[in-house]
């Protein structure tokens, strides 16, 4: 019997070559990590993440199309109970003052947010600021926006509104089309925050064409509003 024979009967370590140690040590260790982090697919600590297209305020929200459609769905039936209701809603004079006042407050606080953020991105536009700032300044006054738009519908209902006028109509529908842009805004902001190179004209149209929507609704609504206290 040669000694390498009785070597191995004895249950002796076979000579390994450092290819395939190398290979084994490597397995090991990615197993290893692969545990630590919860699997292959999870990300490593310490990553960096980018905001995609679903994040807004650090928090991650669906922002497909069946998303908006019934989002604007909410909208427009809270827009309508607020319409049906409020034929059925009688306030004293104190009380009417109140609402008053509540519907006047919450036009400046909405549309001063608007406005704040339509200056910060005609200063981009400009060359001003950077979209950063833009995208940051969205995101603090979303809800204002929001805050403001449904105490305007809510105060409004209060309020009595003549919806034999067809101008009262034409300001009813301004309302209505400032909430559902103001959705389709969100998501436009959402694809800004996912473009990593600098956004390109594709996606800054739709965003432009949201922003005037947003404006001629914020503004119509204002003036329409003020003829019908002046008549």
């Amino acid at each position: 019997m040669r000694t390498t024979d009785l070597y191995d009967t004895v249950g002796g370590p076979a000579p390994v070559s450092r290819a395939a140690h190398r290979a084994a040590t490597t397995g090991y260790a990615d197993s290893v990590r692969r545990g630590r982090t919860g699997g292959a697919g999870s990300p490593r600590r310490g990553a960096a993440t980018t905001p995609t297209a679903g994040w807004r305020g650090g928090h991650r929200r669906a922002t497909g199309h069946a998303t908006l459609v019934r989002a604007s769905a909410l909208v427009g039936l809270g827009w309508l109970l607020a319409i049906l209701a409020a034929p059925h809603v009688t306030l004293s004079p104190g009380g009417r003052m109140l609402a008053l006042f509540c519907h006047l407050t919450c036009l400046v606080v909405g549309f001063g947010a608007v406005l704040t953020v339509d200056w910060f991105s005609l200063r981009w536009l400009l060359r001003r600021e950077p979209l950063d700032a833009v995208l940051n300044a969205a995101r603090a006054a979303h809800p204002l926006i929001w805050l403001g738009l449904v105490g305007l519908v809510v105060s409004g209902a209060a309020l009595g509104p003549d919806t034999s006028s067809a101008l009262v109509w034409v300001k009813l529908v301004a309302v209505l089309v400032v909430g559902v842009n103001g959705l389709f805004l969100g998501r436009v902001r959402d694809r800004l925050v996912a473009v990593q190179d600098g956004p390109r004209w594709s996606a800054l149209l739709p965003g432009v064409a949201a922003a005037l929507t947003s404006q001629l609704g914020w503004w119509a609504a204002t003036l329409i509003g003020f003829l019908s206290a002046n008549r």
